[in-house]
């Protein structure tokens, strides 16, 4: 599964990006999700993705770590080579976001 990213380019047909999601364990949700860009492979996103998608636009790119719905905390792995996304983990125990009522998950 890959997750399409909104960002890159003037939106008309410019640089692409991805997250293209490795599978660590057996468990269910044990990913570790990478950034790709169209033509490069896989970059590093506080690195290789420029802050402006259109600077004369001024459009920029973001990236979001929690996408919206969702209830799985997950942080760029900073520290670790490429900066991946992957869920946060704290005395051991995957971390979640708490939903709010009637939403599911992030809701912003």
């Amino acid at each position: 599964e890959t997750i399409e990213l909104a960002m890159g380019g003037d939106g008309g047909g410019g640089p692409g990006y991805a997250t293209v999601p490795v599978k660590l364990s057996n468990e269910m949700d044990d990913y570790t999700f990478y950034f790709t860009q169209e033509g490069h492979g896989i970059v590093n996103p506080l690195h290789d993705i420029p802050l402006f998608a259109d600077k004369e636009k001024k459009v920029f790119n973001m990236v979001v770590e929690i996408p919206r719905w969702t209830n799985a905390k997950l942080e760029l792995k900073t520290k670790d080579p490429l900066a991946p996304i992957v869920q946060d983990v704290k005395k051991g125990k995957r971390r979640y976001v708490h939903n709010v009522y009637p939403y599911k998950g992030y809701i912003w």
